[in-house]
């Protein structure tokens, strides 16, 4: 399962996931179990842009860890560390002809990618 974020379009903004071929937007208006969409609902998607961005949560664990061990250079040394992930924003076009934006990671994108025609 992958999350994704909706950022605008025909569907509100919103979070949601992938798994197994299968969207699922939650919006306020769908809330649960939101709007499922199939890869073969998917004309075909488009890259916007592709963003680096440092991991969080693990630039914070590998900074306590280091500063544990290390010191104040322990701490610099494990924010260092953390791993920077490629975070994709694409457009997609249903075959019914809606649109949105959305932002997933590198890898659920190319998963999505070698599903539909682009």
């Amino acid at each position: 399962m992958a999350s994704i974020m909706v950022l605008a379009g025909d569907f509100l903004q919103g979070d949601g996931e992938y798994r197994d071929g299968v969207f699922t937007l939650r919006t306020s208006i769908h809330p649960w179990p939101g709007i499922t969409l199939p890869l073969s609902s998917f004309k075909r998607i488009e890259v916007a842009n592709e963003d680096s961005i440092n991991n969080i949560k693990g630039a914070i664990g590998f900074g306590v860890a280091g500063a544990m061990l290390l010191g104040p250079i322990g701490a610099i040394a494990g924010f260092m560390l953390a791993g920077k992930e490629t975070e994709v924003t694409f457009l997609a076009t249903l075959k019914d002809g809606r649109r949105f934006l959305a932002a997933v990671d590198s890898a659920t994108f190319e998963e999505i990618s070698r599903k539909i025609p682009s």
